[in-house]
């Protein structure tokens, strides 16, 4: 171990001693914490994304139970950060995941501009997904995130490529499920390992340039379709 990395190790171990102490290590390791986030999503993070404050609180977290003699203090706090990004991801889902739910598959209709609707919603998704731990989803999700990469797609981009307007939101929904219509277009997708773009638009009022928009997106959701991903796939139902 080098002697910066000891020296590192002891201010770590040090640090849980006191408010004071903590507080200290954490202002002077904000742009360690930066550096270390982006690397871990592989794209650049400011100190103003929701993600950083993730982070930070992570890297508290891991001084709380950081034992010296474990190994090095910013591996361990690595892990931790991954993790509580999962975690919120998790905790997200629902409300990224529901602009490809069938409004129809609950009672009533659902208007997404209605807190009291939106509450509903995730409290259905809640029942639907009781039966499953957070590691079932958080191992889930990490499987998902290696199988998008294979494609080219990180998994933490995804927000950035989801339809926001209605219309948008109701063409891709309309999109995903005829690409599952009889006969589906699942065997012709694993063949060529990529989306058979134009049966697909074929099959819905989609046009190409919105399609190349959401690629990404409705790439992700006909994998979760067509995947092992129980967990993550009972939002859709």
């Amino acid at each position: 171990m080098t002697a910066n990395k000891a020296e590192e190790n002891r201010r770590a171990a040090a640090a849980k001693e006191s408010p004071e102490a903590k507080n200290s290590f954490l202002s002077s390791e904000r742009t360690h914490i930066l550096r270390l986030t982006a690397r871990i999503l592989k794209h650049s993070v400011s100190d103003s994304d929701d993600v950083f404050s993730t982070a930070l609180l992570a890297v508290s977290e891991a001084l709380d139970s950081y034992d010296e003699e474990k190994g090095a203090f910013w591996n361990y706090a690595a892990l931790v950060i991954k993790s509580r990004i999962l975690d919120e991801i998790r905790k997200n889902s629902a409300r990224d995941m529901e602009i490809i739910t069938d409004p129809a598959s609950f009672s009533g209709d659902i208007d997404y501009d209605d807190d009291s609707a939106s509450i509903t919603l995730k409290e259905e998704i809640n029942r639907k997904t009781a039966v499953y731990t957070d590691n079932d989803l958080k191992y889930e999700l990490e499987d998902l995130e290696k199988e998008l990469k294979s494609y080219g797609v990180d998994l933490f981009e995804l927000p950035e490529y989801s339809p926001k307007s209605e219309k948008t939101k109701s063409a891709c929904s309309e999109l995903i499920k005829k690409f599952f219509d009889p006969p589906p277009l699942t065997e012709l997708f694993k063949k060529k390992k990529s989306l058979p773009v134009s049966e697909m638009l074929k099959r819905s009022s989609m046009n190409r340039k919105t399609f190349d928009r959401h690629r990404k997106f409705i790439l992700a959701s006909i994998l979760i379709r067509c995947g092992s991903y129980e967990a993550i796939g009972a939002f859709l139902e």
